[in-house]
């Protein structure tokens, strides 16, 4: 997340806006998008894909989501696993 908000900060200033105008026209506020900038696991995918669409880049986004190649070496090792059942 740090390194996508590192880049999506890069973004935005080529395109010359402010935190402040990218918290406005992705409809969160302000200290929220600092946050996504900032790489913080509290902000949701519906803000990454708010902000890929005001940059240009919607149609990336299901390439972010389909890259995992931490998840995708780990399965090679010990193979692919269930998810446990919650147990509430």
């Amino acid at each position: 997340m740090e390194t996508l908000g590192r880049r999506v900060r890069l973004v935005r200033l080529r395109h010359n806006l402010t935190q402040g105008e990218m918290a406005y026209r992705t409809g969160v506020t302000r200290k929220t998008y600092a946050a996504f900038e900032r790489g913080r696991e509290t902000v949701n995918i519906g803000v990454l894909v708010k902000v890929m669409a005001v940059l240009g880049y919607v149609d990336r986004v299901a390439d972010l989501l389909a890259t995992d190649p931490l998840g995708e070496d780990l399965e090679e090792i010990h193979g692919r696993k269930r998810a446990s059942r919650s147990r509430t």
